[in-house]
């Protein structure tokens, strides 16, 4: 809005809509996480092992600095799957 007068200031543009929110791919997280898994051909798996070695393992990686899934996978293929 602007005084009849003033031939300087322009008008204010319309009030443009919302846009539509994009449809949702999947129901829930749990939905979202399993099609991630999917997708990069993960695998999940729970193993129980000693506090001694849990205590090493994470005195490992804090000094390696890399994540508990990197360096068990790197260690499953130089140590248990490497051919003799």
């Amino acid at each position: 809005m602007r005084d009849h007068k003033d031939q300087v200031t322009a008008e204010i543009p319309g009030v443009k809509p919302l846009p539509k929110p994009r449809e949702r791919k999947y129901a829930n997280d749990a939905e979202k996480q399993a099609a991630y898994r999917a997708r990069n051909h993960l695998v999940m798996r729970t193993i129980s092992i000693p506090a001694e070695v849990d205590e090493a393992l994470q005195a490992a990686l804090k000094k390696s600095g890399k994540g508990i899934s990197e360096t068990v996978v790197k260690l499953l293929r130089t140590q248990l799957l490497r051919k003799r």
